[in-house]
C-alpha cells in the first residue's frame, strides 16, 4: 500500500501539448507493461484548447473544481466522472483557467499499454532534435522537401516505444459522463457505517469506478485480489492501514494481493478505481485496430 499527500508533490507544467496544465502525479505504474498507468491531479492554469482526438489508452476524469468543455456541446461538470475509452474520439476542448481535475490514464483492454510521463519527456526531447512542435502537432521537414504533420502524442509514442501507434476500434461511440448525485448509497455488507455507490464497470477488463462514504468511527476494508485499486480522498479525514493519515485529495494505492483498512475520523468520501490485469489470453476483437491518419487529429471510422 502507498499513501501520498499531494501537497508534498512537485508540479509538472510541460507534460501536455497545451503547456497550460500543472500536474501532480500521485502514482505512476511500471513502464512497458500493458497495465501501466498515471494517476494525477491536473490544474488548468491558462486557456486550454485541444483539437478533437482519441487515444490508444483508457482514461477517467473527475471534476474536482469547475466544469470542462468536452466538445459537441458536452460538459463534464464539477463532481461528475467521465470515462474516455481507448479509440473513442472526443473534443474539441476549450476551457479557460481554473478547473482542477483528477486524471487516471491507463493501458486499456487492447494491451497497447500507456506512455509514462518520463517516457513522454524522453520521446519529446528526441523529436525536438529533428522537428518542431506547434501546439498539439509535431512538424517535420522530410528530405524530399515535403512536410509531415503528426498529432504530437502519436509521434512521441512511436519515438519513445519504438513501435507504430495503433488505435483500437471504438467499443463506445462517445465518452460516458456519470453524475454520482443520481445514484443511491448502498450499505456495505459487514461494514456498519460504510456506504457504496457503484458508478460503472467498463470493457472486457471490467475496470470498476465507485464512491465510498465512511461515517466517523466506522471503517472500510479495501481488498484488491488480482486488481490494483487507486483511491482519491474527496472529503474528510481518517487513517489507512497502520495509522497513515488521510485527508482531502490524498491518494491511496492498493496493489494486488493487499488488504487495507480505511478508518474515518470525520465523514470520509472516497473515489476508487478497481483495475484488474490485462490478460494476454483474450482473443482478438472482430473489428481490427488501425493507424492514425497522417496530418489529422482524428478520423471517425465509417
Amino acid at each position: 500500500m502507498k499513501v501520498v499527500d499531494p501537497a508534498t508533490l512537485a508540479y509538472f507544467t510541460d507534460d501536455h501539448p497545451t503547456g497550460v496544465l500543472a500536474q501532480r502525479y500521485l502514482f505512476v505504474g511500471e513502464d512497458n507493461t500493458p497495465d501501466n498507468f498515471m494517476f494525477s491531479i491536473a490544474e488548468n492554469r491558462g486557456h486550454f484548447h485541444m483539437v478533437r482526438h482519441r487515444h490508444s489508452f483508457d482514461q477517467f476524469r473527475f471534476g474536482i473544481e469547475g466544469d470542462l468543455e468536452m466538445g459537441n456541446g458536452r460538459k463534464l461538470r464539477e463532481g461528475c466522472l467521465g470515462y474516455f475509452p481507448e479509440g473513442t474520439p472526443y473534443g474539441p476542448q476549450d476551457d479557460q483557467a481554473g478547473p482542477v481535475t483528477l486524471v487516471l490514464q491507463f493501458g486499456g483492454s487492447s494491451g497497447y499499454g500507456y506512455l509514462s510521463p518520463q517516457q513522454y519527456r524522453d520521446g519529446r526531447a528526441a523529436l525536438k532534435k529533428i522537428g518542431r512542435f506547434e501546439g498539439p502537432v509535431f512538424i517535420r521537414e522530410m528530405p524530399d522537401g515535403t512536410v509531415r504533420k503528426t498529432f504530437s502524442i502519436n509521434a512521441i509514442w512511436e519515438e519513445a516505444l519504438g513501435a507504430k501507434m495503433l488505435l483500437p476500434a471504438p467499443r463506445y461511440d462517445q465518452p460516458i459522463f456519470i453524475d454520482p448525485r443520481a445514484f443511491r448509497w448502498v450499505p456495505v455488507e459487514g461494514a456498519p457505517g460504510a456506504l457504496h455507490k457503484p458508478l460503472g464497470t467498463f470493457s472486457e477488463r471490467e475496470v470498476r469506478a465507485g464512491l465510498w462514504h465512511v461515517a466517523p468511527g466506522a471503517s472500510l476494508r479495501l481488498t484488491s485480489g488480482e486488481s490494483r485499486i487507486l483511491v482519491l480522498v474527496l472529503e474528510g479525514t481518517g487513517k489507512a492501514a497502520v495509522g497513515q493519515p488521510l485527508a482531502r485529495h490524498f491518494g491511496v494505492q492498493v496493489d494486488p494481493g493487499e488488504k487495507v483498512i480505511v478508518a474515518a475520523d470525520t465523514e470520509l468520501t472516497l473515489l476508487s478505481f478497481d483495475m484488474p490485469p490485462v490478460e494476454k489470453a483474450w482473443t482478438a476483437p472482430m473489428l481490427p485496430s488501425f493507424e492514425p491518419v497522417p496530418g489529422e487529429s482524428v478520423q471517425d471510422p465509417v
